[in-house]
């Protein structure tokens, strides 16, 4: 990798560490190629000085290199950003535009794809609980069909579960403002570090209307960190990975039970009886 990195890019690299599927040398970053970027929001990001990561092209001025048959992107750290609501509430862009997105269709795609593939498999754990996890998705998708129409869109980030994800410009999209703070919301659960508190005084600060409210509970519904979790087990990692899912099911259930009640208070909202009524 380093005699492909110099060929590409002429950048000599001295320690060289591959650590989750990226390669770390000096302030870069080399990972696979799976998403195109959005080069309108980075563009955007970039000329107004947001935190975002260099793109580095190469010797051919693409910014997609093949090396072995597979595609990588190298990426210059330009911040160090650690991730809380304060900086949410910082960068939170929107993008001038409404639209209404089709969060259904694409979990019912999630759904459809991993049900095939879970007879695939011979992970107990993982086929121990992966019906729980499609029916709390099938809850989120009634859920969300019901509230459906064009809101606000703000540059979002598709997950926020590792350091570099809020730089990453592999990592924008345009999504509703409820996208990111309901992501970093289940990442702080499951790390048992998630106030409700400080949640709703989010809500409050940055002027969260009814709709977003309700779009955040939809998106807690959607069980994205169990779909993230079982496609790192698939991949190569420990099916242990799942228990601090398992072990907080009860524990999220009742936060999410919580969410409704409070915001039952002010919000007309759909129910999941179920859930709410457990």
């Amino acid at each position: 990798m380093r005699n492909s990195i110099r060929y590409y890019y002429q950048i000599e690299v001295d320690d060289l560490i591959y650590s989750d599927g990226v390669y770390y040398f000096d302030s870069y970053m080399l990972i696979a190629h799976k998403k195109e970027i959005d080069m309108s929001i980075y563009k955007f990001l970039k000329e107004n000085r947001y935190p975002i990561y260099d793109i580095v092209w190469n010797k051919e001025d693409k910014y997609i290199t093949t090396i072995e048959e597979k595609d990588y992107i190298l990426l210059k750290k330009t911040s160090n950003i650690i991730v809380s609501f304060e900086i949410l509430e910082k960068f939170l862009i929107p993008a001038n535009k409404r639209d209404i997105l089709p969060w259904h269709q694409l979990w019912i795609g999630k759904i459809d794809y991993y049900e095939k593939h879970i007879q695939t498999v011979n992970f107990p754990k993982l086929k121990d609980c992966f019906f729980y996890y499609a029916g709390l998705t099938e809850n989120a998708i009634a859920f969300y069909k019901e509230i459906k129409q064009d809101w606000p869109l703000y540059i979002s980030h598709i997950r926020l579960n590792k350091k570099e994800d809020f730089s990453n410009p592999t990592n924008f999209t345009l999504d509703y403002k409820a996208r990111d703070v309901s992501e970093y919301a289940k990442k702080l659960f499951f790390e048992d570090r998630l106030n409700i508190e400080d949640l709703f005084l989010f809500f409050s600060k940055n002027d969260f209307r009814e709709f977003d409210c309700v779009l955040v509970y939809a998106r807690l519904l959607y069980p994205s960190y169990f779909f993230d979790c079982y496609d790192d087990i698939v991949s190569g990692g420990s099916e242990d990975s799942i228990n601090k899912i398992i072990d907080r099911m009860e524990a999220y259930e009742t936060f999410l039970r919580t969410y409704y009640i409070k915001l039952k208070q002010f919000v007309s909202m759909p129910k999941i009886d179920w859930l709410i009524d457990k």
